[in-house]
């Protein structure tokens, strides 16, 4: 399928429910369709469909409720979803049943178990820039897990993507929907979205990736992507794992391959943007178990960083802006003009940095230096920033 990104024209790839993993996806049909399907089985006894195409394997009463749709338990309808290796198989023996006649009236699917369900699935699922930020998001600030749905084995938890900012939250929400109507549970104040598991199985499966923090690697197939889409997989990455600096911005990890295959495909898919090499934060190093890697976008390819991949998130998107166009004001009496602000008002080192037009790390040392003289202090701090006041 060809699409169009920023005015440029790019074949996307499509995936179809032939390349999910068969035995993760439960698939509910459109009522009519799901009719036509049982009427055409209905040529065969079971006995015999079951041993002709199933090697026996089939259970009766599972069939039944496979055949049947829903119960009606009075107090509400219990829907009785297929699993997708059934669909599979149903598409080689009766051929008008294409699987792409199956994605046209597949009304839902779930994983297995109680999983929560995604309504009216796109499909086929398109590698669009969406699903791109999904996997990075996932790689960066997420975690993808799950036995069987809601009721988890020990040991077991919910797929999630963890961020305090609410906005990267509702982009996150958003760009499920490439998948349909996804069910999530979203929460604020705790920095998190609840996903279903399925759409971590479908990802692992097709990608052939590992969601953790210690195996992660970027899939090989990423780097054979335009680079429109690896564009929208970096950005992701860095919303999470980024920090904009006053003169560089920095992508850290504590995976150094994974890290490295991030570099890697920013050097294939953007030669213009210099970077350094992949580095180790040395102040961690005794700490082995907590080791964290970077490396540096460096000042002179800021703008190009900013005009080919960017931020969705605001404050690093304003705070590169503001590196790029400050103009390098310089300010006779800093520390007279610090105390001047902070008469009025509770500031943040970043705050005061942008109204005085230099940078937050010699607002930081401005500050520092006006502690020790007593003259300001630190009244509370949220998410790692402090706020300053004076000192009376």
């Amino acid at each position: 399928m060809i699409s169009n990104i920023n005015n440029q024209k790019i074949e996307i790839i499509e995936f179809h429910i032939n390349q999910f993993p068969s035995d993760r996806v439960h698939i509910y049909l459109d009522e009519d369709f799901h009719k036509k399907v049982f009427s055409k089985i209905r040529q065969y006894k079971f006995k015999q469909f079951n041993k002709l195409f199933f090697e026996n394997k089939l259970n009766w009463s599972t069939f039944k409720l496979w055949k049947r749709r829903g119960t009606d338990l009075k107090i509400r309808i219990k829907n009785h979803f297929i699993p997708l290796w059934f669909i599979l198989k149903l598409s080689e023996i009766f051929p008008e049943f294409s699987i792409e006649e199956f994605e046209k009236n597949i009304f839902a699917m779930k994983g297995p178990s109680s999983s929560s369900i995604i309504y009216n699935p796109n499909l086929p699922l398109r590698e669009d820039g969406r699903l791109l930020k999904i996997i990075a998001h996932f790689l960066g600030d997420g975690h993808v897990d799950g036995a069987f749905g809601s009721n988890l084995s020990k040991g077991k938890s919910h797929s999630e993507y963890r961020n305090y900012n609410p906005i990267m939250l509702d982009s996150f929400e958003k760009d499920l929907q490439t998948f349909g109507q996804v069910k999530i549970s979203k929460d604020y104040r705790h920095g998190h979205i609840i996903v279903p598991n399925l759409i971590g199985y479908i990802l692992e499966h097709i990608y052939k990736i590992k969601f953790d923090c210690h195996n992660s690697r970027v899939p090989e197939t990423l780097f054979l992507l335009p680079r429109e889409l690896i564009a929208s997989f970096l950005r992701a990455f860095c919303d999470d794992e980024g920090h904009v600096y006053d003169s560089s911005v920095e992508y850290y990890s504590t995976n150094k391959e994974l890290l490295q295959d991030t570099l890697r495909l920013m050097n294939m898919g953007f030669p213009e943007i210099e970077t350094s090499k992949v580095k180790t934060n040395s102040s961690r190093k005794k700490y082995k178990h907590s080791m964290k890697y970077y490396f540096t976008i460096y000042n002179n390819s800021q703008k190009e960083y900013l005009n080919l991949i960017g931020f969705d998130h605001q404050q690093k998107r304003e705070d590169l802006i503001f590196n790029i166009t400050r103009k390098g004001l310089r300010n006779k009496n800093p520390k007279g003009k610090i105390l001047e602000l902070l008469k009025n008002d509770i500031l943040t080192a970043k705050q005061i940095s942008r109204m005085m037009g230099i940078r937050h790390s010699s607002v930081l040392e401005h500050l520092s230096e006006l502690k020790k003289l007593g003259k300001v202090k630190i009244v509370k701090k949220e998410h790692w920033t402090n706020f300053w006041a004076i000192k009376f």
